[in-house]
């Protein structure tokens, strides 16, 4: 008897996967902005309708603050020097610098002025040296010292002498600057006036890498000191800061 034999069928031989490309090349150019708030609020925001405050080194030397509204100013009005050294007026959370770039090389925020008026010196109190996502308040109180030979320190925060590096002469009248992060609010001005930085200055923060993404600030009190050398009358400074590439 004849067995039944079984038969199968072989599988013919799965094709092989195969595969393509295309090279995909670009450049993500880097882009910095800054933004400025003078009487800024614990968030950052201009404080526009409320009246800045400012501390006398010696009491009645320096007027009272007064509301900014949206002009970047910082108001001191009048200061009565005195026979000797300085009288000092420190104007409580003056500026907020707002940064926002994507720089991978990094980016370094300097600030200076631009004409030294005889008999007068700028301090710079610098509360924060990176980035936060809101400036730090200022705890100064009483009567802050005047500058001497040097600017004093302020709770625990050593003045900055600030530089004069020439005259304001480049963008246009008014005052501020192009960013504008929305909330909190700012001084915005597109085409502001100020000094072209060639080198020196003071420098709140560098950094060789990318900075914190998207909007960060940096809060800072000013002193201004008068002596009995500077000429009466009224007188306008430039303050300039500037995001420099590294």
């Amino acid at each position: 008897m004849l067995g039944i034999a079984t038969v199968t069928a072989a599988p013919g031989t799965a094709a092989t996967t195969v595969y393509g490309s295309a090279q995909l090349k670009y450049t993500v150019n880097a882009t910095a902005a800054v933004s400025i708030a003078v009487n800024y609020s614990a968030t950052g925001a201009i404080q526009s309708g409320t009246a800045s405050t400012i501390l006398p080194s010696a009491a009645g030397n320096c007027a009272a603050g007064v509301a900014e509204g949206t002009n970047a100013t910082l108001t001191f009005g009048g200061i009565t020097p005195p026979a000797a050294g300085y009288t000092g007026c420190y104007y409580k959370n003056a500026i907020s610098v707002g940064v926002n770039s994507n720089d991978s090389a990094g980016v370094k925020v300097v600030e200076y002025f631009d004409t030294a008026v005889a008999g007068t010196q700028l301090c710079a109190f610098f509360l924060d040296t990176t980035p936060k996502a809101a400036p730090t308040a200022s705890g100064a109180s009483g009567n802050p010292a005047a500058y001497t030979a040097s600017c004093p320190t302020v709770n625990s925060v050593a003045g900055v002498a600030l530089a004069p590096l020439g005259a304001a002469s480049s963008g246009t009248s008014g005052y501020g600057a192009a960013g504008n992060p929305g909330a909190p609010a700012t001084d915005v001005n597109a085409t502001p006036l100020y000094t072209a930085y060639t080198s020196g200055g003071a420098t709140i923060y560098s950094t060789s890498s990318q900075p914190p993404a998207g909007w960060n600030f940096m809060g800072q009190d000013v002193q201004l000191n008068v002596s009995a050398a500077a000429p009466s009358g009224a007188q306008t400074n430039v303050i300039t800061v500037a995001v420099i590439p590294s």
